[in-house]
């Protein structure tokens, strides 16, 4: 298993630069073609400079991708969904890749992109696809080096898991963390933990487990708090389902301080 098509997103914001970087490394790592997709929630604000901005846009990170033996793709939105919020023609876009990458919103931000503040949790949810979100603020010129995997057994767990196999891979160490509230669940999880271990090793991944009780402190809390213990550089994680809330996922998302790749 691997990445052969990555897909970015663009817009206004100063962080689209450090998206692009982080895509262009993945892409250049896993022999992947790179897709640009440039939306904003106004597409039609300023037409013209927003046609000369696109322009310049490609012309740069083309050359940047040629420079790196990168494939790249610019990808237009479809004429049908032109008039559609940004979520629905960037989840359309996501349908066409193997992994997407996005920007954590930054606190505050109403300005220049206006970019929903739940675009990656809802992205997630409905891209059936994997969602790399990078987070406002810091540098992330290449990740999964030292990987958390965040488990609970169920569907996104598992699935968030099989889709980050890649990274995985070529991870330098990998931690897998099970929460637990109550001494009668730790068997159990710790059973868990054990099939996680022989089901990566057949995948050529070797990983150390941790099963933590845990009280007094959300699931989210101790999740962040045990990233930065582990100085992590890559968290894995189920994501919302549309069944049932997930606040841990939501909390992640609004507070991490490295990338995050969710599925559901």
């Amino acid at each position: 298993m691997n990445y052969r098509n990555l897909l970015v997103h663009l817009d206004q914001g100063e962080r689209s630069n450090e998206r692009f970087n982080l895509a262009l490394e993945l892409a250049g790592r896993f022999g992947a073609r790179l897709s640009l997709y440039y939306g904003t929630p106004f597409p039609f604000v300023g037409q013209e400079s927003e046609r000369r901005l696109r322009a310049g846009l490609l012309a740069e990170c083309r050359a940047r991708a040629e420079a790196v033996r990168v494939d790249l793709e610019w990808r237009d939105d479809a004429d049908v969904l032109v008039h559609q919020p940004l979520l629905a023609r960037l989840n359309y876009q996501a349908f066409f890749a193997d992994l997407t990458i996005v920007g954590q919103p930054a606190p505050g931000n109403g300005g220049e992109s206006a970019t929903p503040k739940d675009l990656p949790e809802r992205l997630i949810l409905t891209s059936g696809r994997p969602v790399l979100t990078v987070p406002y603020a810091g540098e992330f010129e290449r990740v999964g080096s030292r990987v958390m995997v965040a488990w609970r057994t169920g569907r996104a767990s598992s699935r968030a898991l099989l889709d980050s196999l890649p990274l995985l891979a070529g991870a330098e160490s990998v931690h897998l963390l099970s929460f637990v509230t109550s001494r009668g669940e730790l068997p159990l999880a710790g059973e868990a933990m054990k099939r996680l271990k022989t089901y990566l090793s057949a995948h050529g991944v070797e990983a150390e487990s941790e099963v933590r009780m845990i009280s007094n402190i959300g699931f989210g809390d101790a999740l962040l708090n045990r990233m930065t213990d582990e100085a992590v550089d890559l968290l894995v994680a189920g994501g919302p389902l549309p069944t049932a809330p997930a606040p841990m996922a939501a909390k992640v998302l609004r507070e991490m301080t490295v990338p995050v790749l969710m599925s559901s």
